[in-house]
């Protein structure tokens, strides 16, 4: 009776071990995967903006490879070292993140004020398509990138990555072909550095201004949109 009862202790014991065991690496993996997810995120909004602005981001080699050695150990059941890497892990993969966004936000912001000079100046001389600037500012401020990049879920991170590329380029695409429609009637003339000027921001002081400089601004369809100013 007694050999029976601790038979059924053990086999109690061994079942709450094993429970233990699985959950432990159900936790791994759920950890591991969110990690890798946010790891392939970061290296896809690298690839976007590399197409779309043509700026390199740079980003820790180090964490790419971390991410997958990681991987590798749990699919080999070294649990016990990926417990411990786990934390460790995390940090790295979060600072990589953290850089990159910080890289494509500034990127971001300087497109964003292009774009909304081109929108204002667009609203007088109506020479492009309003709703593909509407288009660029959206993904500018939203930057809900995901919808275009994971078309399929189960395709391959290189697929994904190939997806990220051609928004980019698309992106990039549409960008510049506005420029010209916008910008395409001041080609050899004196107005186009002063409109590169505008985009950026600058003020357009009057004595900084040649006589055909002001002739031809007078003139042209931005004489209603610029204001000069003395100082």
């Amino acid at each position: 009776m007694q050999s029976d009862e601790s038979a059924d202790e053990l086999t109690f014991e061994e079942h709450l071990q094993g429970m233990y065991y699985r959950y432990r690496q159900q936790h791994l993996e759920e950890r591991l995967e969110e990690l890798a997810q946010t790891m392939e995120e970061t290296l896809l909004q690298r690839a976007l903006t590399k197409a779309f602005f043509n700026e390199s981001i740079d980003i820790d080699e180090d964490a790419k490879t971390a991410v997958q050695e990681t991987v590798e150990k749990l699919e080999a059941g070294r649990y016990d070292e990926v417990d411990k890497e786990l934390d460790s892990l995390a940090k790295t993969v979060e600072q990589s993140e953290t850089q990159v966004t910080n890289q494509i936000q500034q990127l971001r912001i300087d497109r964003q004020d292009t774009i909304s000079a081109m929108r204002r100046l667009n609203e007088r001389v109506e020479r492009v398509d309003q709703s593909q600037l509407s288009t660029l500012e959206s993904l500018l401020n939203g930057w809900e990138w995901k919808s275009q990049v994971y078309i399929e879920t189960n395709d391959t991170f290189e697929e994904h990555r190939q997806e990220a590329r051609e928004y980019g380029n698309d992106m990039a695409a549409i960008f510049e072909d506005l420029k010209d429609q916008l910008f395409g009637a001041y080609d050899d003339t004196e107005l186009r550095p002063l409109v590169r000027r505008l985009l950026d921001k600058d003020r357009l002081r009057l004595d900084e201004l040649t006589e055909e400089e002001r002739r031809q601004l007078a003139e042209s369809d931005l004489a209603d949109h610029v204001e000069l100013k003395l100082s």
